[in-house]
This record gives C-alpha cells, sequence and structure tokens, in this order.
C-alpha cells in the first residue's frame, strides 16, 4: 500500500471519528475504508492514538470495547465544556439526570415519585439525547446512563460522578440527610443516596 493511500485513509477515519455521534467498531471503520482487513485498521488507529496522546492536542483517541472514539483531554474539559451540543439542556432536566446517574440504576417509578410528573418528559429528552437508557422492569423502567453520558461529562466510570458528587457536598459541607418517605401530609421524599 503507498504511503499517499495510508494517509488519506488515516484522514478519512479521523473524519469519521470526529463526525460520528457514537463510538465506531473497528468493522464499521473497515467498511468506511473499502473493505480493508481489521489488522490494517488497527494500525491505522493505534497511530493516530499516539500522535493525539502528544501535548499540544486538545483531544485524544479513545478505544473501549473495540469501539473508536476522540474525546476532549481531561486537563481542558472544564474550559471548553460550555461548548459541548448538550449545553441547551434545561436546569430541571440536568437535575433529573443528576438523579438517575447518583441512583444508577434507578426506576422511573421512584423518580416520578421525587420530581414529579415533569420528569416523564425530562426522561424522553433524556433517552433522545443518549444520554440515559431504559429497559422494561416490571410496570416501570428501570433508568441508567450511558457510555455517552461518561463521556460528555469526561468520566470513566460512574463511581467517579459519584466521587465527584460527594466531594462536593463535603466541601459545602452538606450533611447526609436521611431518607424521607412519602405521605399524603408531606408530598416529599428523598432519595436514598
Amino acid at each position: 500500500m503507498s504511503e499517499d493511500t495510508r494517509t488519506e485513509d488515516r484522514g478519512l477515519i479521523e473524519a469519521a471519528l470526529f463526525l460520528s455521534p457514537e463510538p465506531l467498531t473497528r468493522r464499521r471503520l473497515a467498511k468506511i475504508l473499502g473493505g480493508t482487513s481489521l489488522a490494517y485498521v488497527d494500525r491505522i488507529l493505534e497511530e493516530i492514538r499516539a500522535e493525539f496522546a502528544a501535548p499540544g492536542h486538545g483531544f485524544e483517541l479513545l478505544i473501549e470495547d473495540g469501539r473508536a472514539f476522540f474525546q476532549v483531554k481531561r486537563e481542558f474539559v472544564d474550559r471548553v465544556a460550555h461548548l459541548a451540543p448538550q449545553q441547551d439542556i434545561p436546569r430541571s432536566v440536568l437535575r433529573t439526570l443528576a438523579m438517575i446517574a447518583y441512583n444508577n440504576p434507578l426506576t422511573q417509578a421512584d423518580l416520578i415519585k421525587v420530581r414529579g410528573n415533569k420528569a416523564y418528559g425530562h426522561v424522553t429528552e433524556l433517552l433522545d439525547r443518549g444520554l440515559i437508557r431504559a429497559e422494561p422492569q416490571g410496570r416501570t423502567l428501570l433508568l441508567s446512563v450511558t457510555d455517552e453520558f461518561l463521556r460528555y461529562f469526561g468520566l470513566s466510570n460512574i463511581e467517579e460522578f459519584r466521587f465527584h458528587v460527594g466531594a462536593v457536598r463535603e466541601e459545602l459541607k452538606i450533611d447526609k440527610e436521611e431518607p424521607v418517605e412519602i405521605t399524603e401530609e408531606t408530598g416529599e421524599k428523598e432519595v436514598e443516596q
């Protein structure tokens, strides 16, 4: 294979990864390149990963579970996150997302008890954005965050999110309150954390 072809293939993979709203499998990348071997795709991905890992690049190539995607490097996330497409998420929807993430997984029935009927719309919006997924569980849905949620917030796993929430609570000296059951008299409840 000529150097020009390899350079063009590398550019094509970079463009595909940049434009794709979701991680791309090695097979999908091989197909984009016209049916090349997976070993060839792996070599190109490794070249891209090594180059973008070097200082002077704002994002990096990650490969998880055979899927490749670009992500902003952690040291830059705080300074550029406001430019991300999800910035238009209303505060009330973000609160619903935070509750789902902190309790991950959480039943929709429990969410509605705490957040009220408007949370049905929040769940729909979060599903449309790919930040959560819903699986049937009896007469309700079991809600959990997706890999897109982790990528968007620059997290490696859900425990990292819980750690950050705990650190904020500690810094602000917010005591962990005991859960309150919903009653007809109080009409309130806090989800156990």
